[in-house]
């Protein structure tokens, strides 16, 4: 996408430079949320599958920064990198209320609120990260970007 009005620029820095790719990674998003509430779910239910995680959140904090870092890196996007790290961090938070995972008990909505925010949170440093690692190696020609950008 050819930087020209600001409002082209203000779009793509919020819904990514482009729209095919964007949705690419929300489905992306998707997946880690389906794959960490799967990991997530309490041992009676899914049996050896379980992955106790507990409440280890520099883990997640790590997860949900990387995927939006190399989602803003590939594509930009605040809101694309934000839809990355609530995959994780939704698929997290909300067993933890669904299935009593911890005392005291949070509710579905607790968990959600937490779980956005925390994405919110990882997805914006995520963005920072990425966009500005694009942008550090376009200056200095670190590598090369198909589109020029």
């Amino acid at each position: 996408m050819a930087s020209g009005t600001p409002s082209t620029t203000i779009q793509s820095l919020v819904l990514g430079r482009d729209p095919e790719q964007s949705v690419r990674l929300t489905a992306v998003a998707a997946g880690l949320f389906l794959v960490v509430f799967f990991l997530h779910l309490p041992p009676r239910l899914v049996g050896s599958l379980s992955v106790p995680f507990g409440l280890f959140l520099p883990a997640l904090v790590a997860i949900c920064v990387l995927v939006a870092a190399v989602g803003a890196f590939l594509n930009d996007g605040l809101l694309v990198s934000v839809a990355l790290a609530s995959g994780p961090s939704l698929g997290f938070y909300l067993p933890l209320a669904l299935f009593s995972l911890t005392t005291p008990q949070n509710t579905v909505a607790e968990s959600l609120a937490f779980g956005t925010i925390f994405a919110v949170v990882c997805g914006a440093v995520g963005f920072v990260v990425g966009a500005g690692v694009r942008r550090l190696a376009r200056r200095f020609g670190w590598g090369t970007a198909a589109d020029g950008t």
